[in-house]
């Protein structure tokens, strides 16, 4: 990314607009390729606590289980996503509320304004949010391979997962195609 970077700058001191926008592709597709390492990385992770086999095997088996019930992965992901992003901002917002609060109870009379501390509560709060809620990330992308390795590995009531949780997820995934399909 540094080298592309020091050639797209390069090539804006030449004016050389073929060049930037080749260069600007090729940056483009460096950063898909990063994300989705670290999108197989995690998953790898993951196989590889479940079930103990080598990161190179685990990553193979990670991304053909997802690739096999991408349906399910990717509806369970952007609800997951949302509820995420919605939670950090829950945790923020309400971290920030307390301290302006506070401050306008204890520290009114030595501030001139409210905004710069709770500008900073909100930022360190999100962050902090952030980092707890990674652990929740994870722990829901854990579950559902678990769930999806559970299903191909067992048919019906062989399954270890709950009744009501098998019942949930084909529910969803049924709305979804029904909204997909209106679409």
């Amino acid at each position: 990314k540094t080298i592309v970077a020091k050639m797209q700058k390069k090539a804006r001191e030449l004016d050389n607009k073929f060049g930037q926008m080749l260069l600007c592709c090729l940056q483009c597709c460096i950063c898909c390729f990063e994300k989705f390492l670290k999108f197989l990385n995690k998953n790898a992770y993951i196989q590889t606590a479940i079930f103990g086999t080598p990161f190179c095997r685990s990553a193979r088996e990670a991304f053909s289980l997802i690739v096999r019930n991408a349906g399910k992965v990717a509806s369970i992901s952007y609800v997951s996503t949302v509820v995420l992003f919605v939670g950090k901002i829950f945790i923020s917002s309400l971290t920030t509320a307390a301290a302006y609060i506070y401050i306008d109870r204890e520290m009114a009379v030595e501030l001139y304004s409210y905004a710069g501390p709770c500008i900073l509560v909100f930022i360190i709060s999100y962050v902090i949010g952030d980092m707890f809620l990674s652990i929740f990330d994870m722990s829901t992308s854990t579950i559902l391979q678990c769930y999806v390795a559970d299903e191909e590995m067992f048919d019906g009531d062989d399954c270890y997962a709950e009744h009501e949780l098998r019942n949930w997820l084909n529910d969803f995934e049924e709305e979804e195609k029904k909204l997909v399909a209106g679409q």
